[in-house]
């Protein structure tokens, strides 16, 4: 499938973007003329039920014949797109959960909101099985 830009819109989830280089993807889909758009990751499941998201694309480190290892969260991506229909695509990145400062806690705006003495579970990689995806690239 193409996308030309200048006619789709980007909405990129931000994902712990302290873990990523999403910002990096922006300016590639900026300088190519995409409108893009960040948006919270708490609000991929309500974009994708009003229907303002017609194809999603998850990253992945490591591929086998039956899955594919991707940055957490992923597999909560790739069920609501299957549960409402919308097209999930695979792509290939070179984030590395291991080599990433990926934190301990949960975190807002870089400040532990988890309380003293609370535990918190962060998981760095979904294993995705492929049934899930419709292409891959």
């Amino acid at each position: 499938m193409h996308y030309p830009s200048g006619q789709w819109t980007i909405w990129c989830a931000e994902s712990r973007p302290f873990e990523t280089v999403v910002s990096e993807w922006i300016k590639v889909f900026i300088a190519a003329g995409y409108e893009t758009v960040v948006i919270a990751d708490n609000m991929i499941g309500f974009c994708m039920a009003q229907k303002k998201v017609q194809s999603v694309f998850v990253f992945y480190q490591r591929l086998t014949s039956e899955d594919a290892s991707c940055q957490g969260g992923s597999l909560l991506v790739a069920v609501l797109a299957r549960e409402l229909g919308i097209d999930c695509n695979l792509h290939p990145t070179d984030f590395d959960h291991e080599k990433a400062a990926i934190r301990d806690t949960l975190c807002f705006v870089g400040d532990s909101i988890v309380p003293p003495g609370a535990k918190s579970c962060i998981p760095g990689v979904d294993r995705v099985a492929l049934s899930y995806f419709k292409e891959r690239w």
